[in-house]
């Protein structure tokens, strides 16, 4: 790649893909395999505490990690031209993808959170988890579109021409 930022760009990418990978496949986790476990141990409540507080960590770290990569990846967007997306410009789809981002981590934090709200969510937990992960399926089928939008890298503006004497 002829990018200047390629190692910049990669790490960024890494960074995003990781933290989507832990935040949505610990989600599916919970929800295919933990939940259905919990439901059915006899010291579910105090396994989910125990769980709980792991994977606080791992939600944290995945989200602080999407949200840095995210916001990074779209100061430098504005490096590129891009062509419309169904229709849309690009920004406004970048835009609605981060719209989305935001209930996405606030219902993980508040799943693997221990405040008095998170308890009342954690009561619905599959019902939550359900939402959770539709939201991050959409999220996952926009950013599969954007990576496949065109873009073209804006070339150094030439001055304008000094306007001749008459």
């Amino acid at each position: 790649m002829n990018d200047s930022l390629f190692p910049l760009l990669l790490i960024l990418r890494y960074m995003h893909i990781l933290g989507a990978i832990a935040l949505m496949g610990g989600a599916l986790f919970a929800r295919f395999v933990v939940a259905p476990t919990l439901a059915e141990a006899a010291d579910g409540a105090e396994l989910h505490d125990r769980l709980r507080v792991r994977w606080s960590k791992v939600v944290m770290l995945a989200s602080g990690l999407l949200l840095v990569s995210g916001l990074v990846n779209l100061g430098l967007a504005a490096r590129y031209t891009f062509d419309p997306v169904l229709g849309l410009s690009y920004h406004m789809v970048v835009g609605i993808k981060f719209l989305l981002a935001l209930p996405i981590l606030f219902i993980a934090a508040l799943l693997a959170g221990r405040t008095a709200l998170a308890r009342r969510l954690q009561a619905q937990g599959r019902f939550w988890m359900n939402v959770n992960l539709a939201l991050a399926l959409i999220m996952v089928l926009i950013g599969g579109v954007l990576k496949f939008t065109g873009r073209q890298l804006k070339t150094a503006a030439a001055p304008p021409a000094a306007a001749s004497a008459r």
